[in-house]
This record gives structure tokens, sequence and C-alpha cells, in this order.
């Protein structure tokens, strides 16, 4: 290495040293924009970053710029090298009027904007920024842009630490929001009775994952713990896969099988979606909850059972019971403890957390290095309605592994730059804001398919179900649109 590429090497390594004492972010910016003209060796330089407490540095205070070259960089997402020696056109009449010699100018993400530039420029000189300099300057920039989200990060943690304090773990459950807190603090009181346990919640709300911690928190954890669909079983299957068969009972049933129940001799059985069970198979649900026992298909002994029942429904069953769609009787035995899960909109800062929890866990299942989400990503997150609760937040950080670039997420990246748009004009709260985007998307959806939900609901992309659970929370009636033909 010779004495001039010794020098530029130390040069680097000390503008690093000294970003790297900085741990505040209104500190790092300064100390940023010193070292990129430091290690560039530029005349002036720029650092302008937009946004609720926008930014704008400039050493020294009052220089001319050419603004062409900056809107080129950013419309581009690129670094734009321009020098007098190669280039024959002008970016801008500044060039001219201000005798520059070379401009360098890139765009540069902060946590607080993916809209900001760093900008640097010679002026008057005979030595331009050369290609090898414009190399330098991206890498010099991907290293800025990681320190300024590392400080983020550690002011983040130092201005919510009582906040954090309070966040817990609970099996697979991550919280700290004050509706989580009151809803694992229920679960934990009920997990120590044999009794059955109803949960309400919306499709996604995480109601298996609830079911299995009470499940290991209870007198029988060590004993099996199954789940079961209800509504994604076959009626004809059904009664087999609770109860069992014997040989010969029906076509295909060449042995003796046990069912759910008898497998889960002990433990706890799940029922998720237990609105979707038929009349029949309820009423067969309720004598094993009277009796404590089951009786397999095609057969005529009765097999004693012990096991904890655990249902969960996005169904209001009081209001089932009285449309004669479930049996009350079952309803008063299984409705022994309800418990209400709360929707992840409800949950204020736990979609972050979540969100980060995924980032982490995807991290290493996909053998990727860290990725973090930019401050307009965390926002979007927290504006938006999450029709589809937790396993939608888990499905939305899973696509932007694929095309986040540089370790960093964007609000594109989760498929929620629009929302973020139409959240910034908003005067309304978090909540507000979240009905007024469901209310109008939902709007457009069934104006387009006349009122059908099946089509509407594949329009949007969610489920059915989840689609009739938003409309009755907002009072929209697909009957208004059938009848005003709109």
């Amino acid at each position: 290495m010779n004495k001039e590429s010794r020098e530029s090497v130390e040069t680097l390594l000390l503008a690093f040293s000294r970003l790297l004492d900085e741990t505040a972010p209104q500190e790092l910016m300064p100390k940023i924009l010193e070292a990129a003209m430091q290690v560039l060796s530029a005349d002036a330089a720029i650092l302008d970053i937009p946004g609720e407490t926008p930014l704008h540095i400039s050493l020294p205070k009052n220089i001319a710029i050419s603004e062409s070259a900056v809107v080129q960089a950013k419309t581009e997402n690129r670094v734009v090298l321009w020098n007098r020696v190669e280039n024959e056109e002008d970016l801008s009449h500044s060039i001219m009027q201000n005798s520059l010699t070379s401009i360098l100018v890139a765009p540069f993400r902060t946590p607080e904007s993916e809209d900001g530039y760093l900008y640097l420029q010679r002026a008057a000189r005979t030595d331009c920024f050369q290609s090898e300099d414009g190399e330098t300057f991206k890498k010099f920039l991907s290293v800025c842009e990681k320190l300024s989200f590392a400080a983020a990060d550690r002011e983040r943690d130092r201005n919510t630490i009582s906040f954090l304090q309070q966040r817990e773990r609970r099996g697979k459950i991550l919280y700290a929001s004050s509706v989580m807190h009151k809803t694992v603090e229920t679960a934990e009181k009920l997990a120590v009775f044999p009794f059955p346990v109803i949960l309400y919640g919306e499709t996604g709300t995480g109601k298996e994952i609830f079911a299995r911690w009470i499940h290991e928190k209870g007198p029988s954890s060590e004993k099996p713990f199954l789940a079961l669909n209800c509504g994604a079983i076959p009626e004809t299957l059904m009664e087999s896969i609770l109860f069992g068969h014997v040989k010969g009972s029906f076509t295909g049933a060449i042995e003796n099988k046990k069912g759910i129940f008898e497998e889960a001799e002990g433990g706890t059985v799940f029922l998720d979606e237990i609105a979707e069970l038929s009349l029949p198979m309820q009423v067969k649900l309720l004598r094993v909850l009277q009796e404590k026992h089951i009786v397999r298909v095609g057969d005529s002994r009765e097999i004693p059972v012990n096991v904890r029942i655990i249902a969960a429904t996005h169904v209001n069953l009081e209001q089932a019971v009285s449309q004669g769609k479930f049996r009350e009787d079952l309803f008063f035995r299984l409705q022994v403890m309800p418990l209400e899960i709360p929707a992840l909109r409800d949950r204020e800062q736990d979609v972050i957390y979540l969100a980060e929890e995924f980032l982490k866990r995807f991290s290493i299942e996909f053998g990727k290095s860290k990725f973090r989400l930019s401050r307009a990503a965390e926002k979007a997150l927290l504006a938006y309605h999450f029709p589809g609760n937790v396993r939608e937040l888990e499905n939305k950080i899973q696509k932007a592994f694929v095309t986040a670039t540089g370790g960093v997420i964007l609000p594109k990246d989760l498929g929620l730059d629009n929302l973020q748009e139409t959240a910034k004009h908003s005067p309304r709260t978090l909540r507000e804001a979240r009905e007024i985007v469901e209310r109008e998307c939902i709007d457009q959806a069934l104006r387009a398919s006349g009122g059908n939900l099946t089509l509407a609901s594949t329009v949007l992309g969610i489920d059915r179900k989840v689609l009739r659970e938003i409309m009755e929370r907002l009072g929209i009636s697909k009957a208004t649109y059938k009848i005003s033909g709109k």
C-alpha cells in the first residue's frame, strides 16, 4: 500500500471512529456531513432530511447547489457524479454561475425520511471527483445510513424505557400494551382451573397460541394438546375425527381408530371455529361435556374421557343462539370462562414489537442479515387497520424480505405506501383514520361487486369471514348496495 492509499484509509477510519462515538441522531448528522467532506475532500456539502422535524445542514452556511443533480439522484435512486472535464452538458445554470468543478449527490435514508439527500461539490479546482470517488461515496452512505438507524434505535429505547419495561413474553405471546396485559392476566387465572374456556376474537388474533399457552400453564400441561379447526372438516368426517370409529363402521374404516378426545386423554382439546359445528354434532359434543364419555362411530361401548375443552370463535355466540344456529345448552357449558383476544389494531405499540420479532425470526430462517423497519414503515404499520391481525402482519413482513433493499424495510415493501399517504393528510386519531380507510376500500369493492361478499373479499385480498366481521363493526350492510344498485 503506497503512502497516498494509506493516508486515505487512515482518514476514512478516523472519520468513522468519530461517527461511532455519537449516539444521538441530532449530534450524528452534522458529524456525517463533516466526515463526508473530509473523506471525499469536498469544498462544500449539504445534508437535507425532510419530515416532521426537517433537518438542513450546509457547510459553508450558504452555498448554491445544482438542484437538477439532486432531482436526478432522488428520481433515479443512485449516486450522481458530474465533473466539468468529462460532462459536456451542464446540469443547471448554477454550475456555470458558481464555477463548479465537480458534484457528488445521492439519496440518504434515515428513520425519519426516505426522501433526504447528501450533496458534495468542489468549486474552481483542477481535480474532479472520479468514478472511484463515486464508489467510495456510495459505500460511505451505506454505512452512515446504518449508523443513523442505530442511533435512532438507541434514542427510541431511551425515550420509551418505561414502556419497554412493561414488554413481556408468555410462550409465543409478545406484548406490552395495557389491553394485552389485562388479557394475559385473565388467561393466567383461567389456566389453573380445568373448566372449559371459550376464546373470542377476530381471525388471525392468535387464539390457538393463547389456547396452547393456557394448556401449558394448567395442571395437565404434560398431557397432550390437540387442535381441530371445525370449519375445515367435512361434516361426514367430523364425528369420526372427534370420537373415533371401529373397523367396518363405514367404507374405508379398515381398522379401529381413536378420535382426538381419546388421543388427548388427560390433556386439552382445542376446537377452533366451534360455531361451524353442525347442530347434530353440537348435541354429541354437549353429551361429552355432560357425561364425560364418548362412543366411537359404529360402536355401542361408552369410553370414559377426561379432557379439557378450549373452544374459539370469531362469531358472537349469543347472537348465534338467538338465531337458532348454536345450541343454548352447549353455549352455557362452554361459556364458563370467556376470554376476548384483542384485535391487533387495538394493541397500540405491540404491532412494532411483533414486526421486529418476525424480522428477527425470518432473518434466521432465510439466512439474511438483520433487517430493520424505517420510521415511516413503523408509522404505516401503526396506522393500518390489519383486518387479518397478527397473521396478516406476519405475511407482510415475510413479503417485505423479498422486496426490501439495503436492509431497510419501507412502507412500499409492506404494501402500505398508499395508506401512509392517506394517513398523512388525516387530522383524526389513528382509530378513525383506520376506519376511514376500511370504509373507503370496502365501499369500492362492494360497488364493483354489486354487494357480492365473495367477490368483494377476493378484490380486497381478505377472507370472506374477515370482510363480514369488518362490515358488522362499521355498520355496513351489503343490502344497501344491492337495493340502491351501487
